[in-house]
């Protein structure tokens, strides 16, 4: 199947949608975890899905100073 471009807030929507919270009472107890730190951690993870499934600048990735040799 080739690789076609998937508009982002195509993305964060099928995203959403798919990591709904079905039973988080169920998931909290077999954790030992709140139902609202689920939540909360939940709302967090759907707030940040848009910087996450943002395409990456295509190209080279710039090296580390750290990792590059002396400037001689």
């Amino acid at each position: 199947m080739p690789r076609r471009k998937v508009e982002l807030d195509v993305k964060v929507a099928a995203m959403r949608e798919s990591l709904q919270l079905t039973d988080a009472e169920r998931t909290a107890c077999k954790h030992n975890l709140s139902k609202q730190s689920m939540y909360n951690w939940y709302h967090k993870v759907l707030e940040a899905l848009p910087d996450i499934l943002a395409d990456d600048r295509p190209g080279r990735k710039p090296k580390s100073k750290a990792e590059s040799g002396p400037p001689f």
